[in-house]
């Protein structure tokens, strides 16, 4: 893969316009799937950050400290896009028979945007009853984003579980990606 395929021809993700990089999606070989999630990820975090901060200044120090938690986590879940789009292209253009090391990098990359899901549905579990009344669709939309996202990147993991040598690694990575979903099913609504 050229200079010229990837994102904002050697940007990173987050320097991009929301036009360039949705262009960008739309017509190179990357970002894929995983940066669009750890992307959708970050958004959904700003989203209970803001819910926190205005309600924050009508509450009490609980919500002051989970607004911390919230902050140190903004942030996270986006910085795995760039690493997805790195992980990827080295993947595409590999030639020197390392494909074994680049799936277990593959499906690293994921499974870190998953937990950092994860974490961001606890928080937002706890902001819920925090927030004020006019801003808990902020919260509960962050919410579905994330599950959602849970379930985004681990299709990337299940993509890239074949590639992984041996089958002991294998069942290691299929065993956190599980861990995982059952997490993020925690907080996935019901349906009907």
């Amino acid at each position: 893969m050229g200079e010229t395929d990837r994102p904002g021809a050697g940007q990173g993700l987050w320097q991009l316009s929301l036009a360039q990089f949705r262009h960008s999606v739309a017509e190179r070989a990357l970002p894929g799937c995983g940066a669009v999630t750890a992307v959708t990820a970050d958004l959904a975090v700003a989203l209970i950050v803001k819910a926190l901060r205005v309600s924050a200044a009508h509450s009490d120090a609980s919500c002051e400290a989970l607004l911390a938690e919230a902050r140190s986590l903004l942030g996270r879940p986006g910085a795995f896009a760039d690493d997805d789009v790195a992980v990827f292209s080295d993947y595409l253009k590999d030639d020197e028979g390392r494909k074994p090391d680049l799936s277990r990098q593959a499906c690293a990359v994921p499974l870190a945007t998953a937990h950092a899901c994860v974490e961001a549905l606890g928080i937002a579990e706890r902001a819920l009853p925090m927030v004020e009344p006019s801003l808990r669709c902020d919260v509960e939309a962050a919410v579905l984003l994330l599950v959602a996202g849970v379930d985004a990147v681990l299709l990337n993991v299940e993509a890239d579980l074949q590639g992984l040598g041996d089958s002991e690694a294998r069942a290691r990575v299929q065993a956190v990606a599980e861990r995982l979903a059952m997490a993020a099913n925690h907080y996935r609504r019901p349906s009907g």
